[in-house]
């Protein structure tokens, strides 16, 4: 590849890299801050090649234009996913965020049935009571004169995505020292602090660290409950009557519209197991884990960016206002699917808040054959990384790429758009297999907590700081106001990002 680093940059890039040789210091916030600044900022230098690639250790290459990131992402053969997914793999094992090839191919053909929107219908009932519950603890927010929105998301995106898994009731909204919610965030950050420090990329040296110890505690933790839940339902329904039905040759058939029983994605993956033997106990206990560490984190950091930035842009929330009335007309009665698909103004809101804040920045690969972008050529063997926060930024898709506009997502303004200009759930082979389940919750709890409040933003876009580890976050928090929709704000003193 053409070598196009300036001096300056080998120098900046060096000191990086030297960095991680450190032990990883107790306060990583400003460590994976800095460096997600410097990264972000080095490949907006190159943004109209559309590739770069820096020494980090090793050759890595990045892709951030749209035509370079299709050559990536919509290649059926380069589905072997980055070096850095494997220390997951203790936690998660071979699940399909992980696994490749056969074993991929075999998961992914098995778990798309799953996502089928008619199965997901069956999960409307769960958001729409965990919105309510949400409501709940925000009423207790209303006289308060400053809330940290972010601090609540990620335990009631936990509590909704864990009933839907597990069919059980965790309560982390109101109780959020559960140990397996710790557990759960203590394995994310240790795995990261393995990635950022490169003496611990040899498994034998991060087994023996202190680090490696708490990792492995962690995840027996883990397994121990999952292992737990999986083994009482399985005899509950070795043992009930009711679940004998007649089986069909494909899973998402045994779940149609007539069939209105409460049900959970370890329901389903256990019919899999009890019916057809193509599912282990651990492959169900991965496929479960993986659900869990991809579904909560990221709808709760893209739940309180929305809310956030609607929170900057009074008209944005007046017209969601507006829709929101129009469709329930003041009734407080759940959202069906009808109503989900009428909320086309939310749901352009919503993507644009994921355009600007996308819950994963970076997707990776390692290249298996040579591929061929313009005049550059990648070599085989190759890490390659998808930078998804850039890509969303390029100005000749999205002009004036910083400003907050859900316009841009208006069936008229997204027609001849490059289908991979836009890849907030990855794209091709190995894009999410959730992201049909993620958006019906993002607008069940948006359209929820848009009905009964309103929205009030304290710190700007130019001070929050924003940090990227396994998710984009803020680092300390976004701050609001809530109020019932009733109450008066003086938006004139709102502080708004044009």
């Amino acid at each position: 590849m053409e070598k196009r680093a300036t001096s300056t940059l080998e120098e900046e890039f060096r000191r990086l890299s030297l960095n991680c040789l450190v032990t990883v210091e107790e306060d990583m916030t400003n460590f994976i801050s800095d460096d997600f600044d410097n990264l972000n900022g080095y490949h907006q230098l190159f943004f109209r090649e559309g590739i770069s690639c820096v020494w980090f250790f090793y050759p890595l290459v990045t892709v951030f234009k749209a035509e370079s990131v299709e050559v990536i992402l919509n290649n059926n053969e380069e589905v072997k996913k980055a070096w850095f997914y494997e220390v997951l793999k203790p936690w998660l094992g071979s699940s399909v965020l992980i696994s490749c090839d056969k074993k991929w191919r075999d998961m992914r053909k098995l778990l798309t049935p799953i996502f089928h929107f008619h199965v997901l219908n069956k999960f409307l009932a769960i958001m729409n009571k965990h919105s309510r519950n949400l409501g709940d603890l925000f009423d207790t927010f209303v006289q308060q004169e400053c809330v940290d929105i972010y601090s609540s998301m990620p335990r009631h995106s936990f509590d909704t995505i864990f009933e839907c898994i597990l069919d059980k009731e965790i309560n982390t909204l109101n109780h959020p020292t559960g140990s397996y919610l710790k557990a759960v965030e203590e394995v994310k950050f240790l795995a990261f602090e393995r990635i950022h420090n490169p003496w611990f990329w040899n498994d034998f040296l991060f087994r023996l660290s202190s680090i490696g110890r708490k990792y492995s505690k962690c995840v027996q933790v883990l397994h121990n409950f999952t292992n737990k839940v999986i083994s009482q339902k399985r005899k509950l329904k070795l043992s009930s009557e009711k679940e004998k039905q007649p089986a069909t040759e494909e899973l998402g058939l045994i779940y149609s519209e007539t069939n209105r029983k409460k049900i959970s994605f370890l329901d389903l993956l256990l019919d899999e197991h009890l019916k057809h033997g193509s599912l282990s106990e651990e492959a169900i206990r991965e496929q479960l884990d993986t659900l869990l560490f991809a579904g909560h984190d990221t709808t709760s950091v893209s739940l309180s960016f929305c809310m956030w930035m609607v929170g900057l842009h009074p008209w944005v929330q007046d017209k969601i206002h507006e829709e929101m009335d129009a469709i329930f007309d003041n009734d407080d009665r759940d959202a069906t699917l009808e109503d989900l698909r009428k909320m086309q103004y939310l749901e352009c809101v919503i993507k644009e808040t994921l355009r600007l804040y996308p819950p994963v920045t970076q997707v990776g690969r390692r290249v298996r054959s040579d591929l061929h972008f313009r005049q550059y050529t990648i070599p085989k063997g190759s890490e390659c990384l998808v930078n998804i926060y850039v890509l969303h930024r390029d100005p000749e898709v999205f002009p004036d790429p910083e400003k907050f506009d859900p316009e841009r997502f208006t069936p008229e303004n997204s027609a001849g758009r490059h289908p991979f200009a836009f890849v907030p759930f990855s794209a091709g082979p190995r894009n999410c297999l959730g992201q049909r389940f993620a958006l019906m919750k993002l607008k069940i709890v948006l359209s929820s907590v848009f009905r009964r409040y309103k929205f009030r933003s304290l710190n700007s876009r130019d001070k929050v700081n924003i940090i990227s580890d396994f998710v984009l976050r803020p680092a300390d928090g976004l701050q609001i106001q809530i109020r019932k929709r009733h109450q008066n704000f003086n938006f004139d003193s709102v502080y708004y990002y044009p």
